[in-house]
């Protein structure tokens, strides 16, 4: 079995530099394989090699930048680490939102695009969302079986993109803070007195 040579950090993060480029630029449907490795300088093979094909690549140039909003968050409150996600959501820029999006209606018909999504992007923030509601039993902010603990990444998401539909602009920091109050934590069973 042939061994595949690795690529320095900083020669992947140079791939997904272009990868990202094109994408933003043409569509996520509009971008070959060939295409990013002449823009990368390298060849189609190493893209394959590495990464078995443009659906684990796009989605791995984008986790590249782009870390789950709640991984390594840890303020010792719930809440706390919720503002601190919705702070890392907000800087990402709505241009991040929009590829996102155009990648989320991309993988309505590419199942393999779908596939990378789920294990690259929305498995690591649904652990992260799951590591956070468990330091915050751990803590006794919310009960260990809350009812609503396994809706929370879905809630999580929907504020994004519902809010977005609805209104034509991205959630801004005093919108996902107000929905976290008066939303997902009561959901939890958090009561906040102000």
């Amino acid at each position: 079995m042939e061994r595949r040579s690795r690529l320095s950090a900083e020669r992947e993060t140079e791939i997904f530099g272009c990868v990202e480029r094109l994408v933003r630029e043409h569509g996520y449907e509009n971008v070959t394989m060939q295409q990013i490795a002449a823009e990368a300088r390298t060849s189609t093979a190493t893209l394959y090699r590495h990464w078995n094909g443009k659906p684990r690549l796009v989605v791995e140039a984008v986790r590249n930048r782009r870390p789950a909003p709640l991984e390594d968050v840890d303020t010792g409150s719930l809440r706390g680490d919720f503002l601190a996600g919705t702070a890392a959501i907000i800087e990402s820029g709505p241009d991040d939102h929009d590829l996102m999006s155009a990648l989320a209606n991309a993988a309505r018909t590419d199942p393999e695009l779908d596939r990378a999504q789920r294990d690259i992007l929305v498995a690591p923030m649904q652990r992260a969302v799951e590591a956070v509601l468990d330091r915050a039993a751990a803590r006794g902010e919310i009960a260990a079986d809350a009812p609503a603990r396994e809706f929370v990444p879905e809630l999580l998401f929907a504020s994004l993109i519902a809010h977005k539909i609805h209104t034509g602009d991205f959630p801004d920091r005093a919108y996902l803070t107000r929905f976290l109050d008066l939303v997902v934590l009561p959901a939890l069973g958090v009561r906040r007195d102000h």
